[in-house]
């Protein structure tokens, strides 16, 4: 069971703070500025997304650490309109989710940077699939696992440290392969090096 660390929240967007503005900001921007509807946020983190997405979106966003979720919770206090963001301090497996989305009920899922945490990541994709509507999105942009031996060793030898590290996140996790197998049908990929190998995606699930 992850233990979620106030300082590791503390530390996380100052950390984070010059990957966003000068590599991932755009990218965010990029693939959720586009979106309407209703949308899930897997592991909304301290908010950082809540800036791009349209005036016109609902989002429900869950966030299993308090740490983060309280400080997601101000971020979102902070907005134009905080009242269409509508928060939740749980992770996103079955039994947690239940009664909070109905199948086929969203237009897009999103999934920045926390893919690598998800404990079930195939059992969570078949969820996405079951609640999105038919030609529904699910948006992407995580790290993965290296696609070169060299790489994939380094990552199995520092794996374990940097779980207890960060809170659970795998930094071998093939995510990319995982949604080839998915069912979800590509829309656009695009691999990226930041110290890490990074993939960001779009999908849809397939129409009826």
């Amino acid at each position: 069971m992850v233990r979620y660390s106030k300082n590791f929240s503390q530390l996380y967007d100052e950390v984070m703070y010059l990957p966003d503005k000068i590599f991932l900001k755009f990218r965010r921007k990029r693939l959720l500025s586009g979106l309407s509807g209703k949308i899930l946020e897997v592991g909304v983190g301290t908010g950082t997304n809540f800036q791009h997405y349209n005036n016109d979106t609902e989002v429900i966003g869950i966030e299993p650490s308090p740490y983060m979720f309280t400080k997601a919770e101000n971020r979102k206090n902070r907005l134009p309109f905080p009242n269409r963001f509508t928060l939740h301090n749980i992770g996103c497996g079955y039994s947690e989710m239940q009664g909070l989305i109905q199948p086929e009920s969203l237009d897009a899922v999103v999934c920045t940077l926390v893919l690598c945490t998800v404990p079930e990541p195939q059992k969570a994709l078949t969820n996405f699939m079951k609640w999105l509507k038919p030609g529904g999105r699910l948006i992407i942009l995580e790290h993965v696992r290296a696609h070169h031996r060299v790489g994939i060793k380094a990552q199995n030898l520092l794996n374990p440290a940097w779980e207890r590290l960060a809170e659970g996140c795998q930094l071998n996790r093939p995510t990319d392969i995982l949604l080839a197998e998915s069912g979800f049908q590509l829309v656009r990929e695009e691999y990226f090096w930041l110290g890490l190998p990074f993939y960001e995606a779009e999908f849809k699930k397939p129409e009826k």
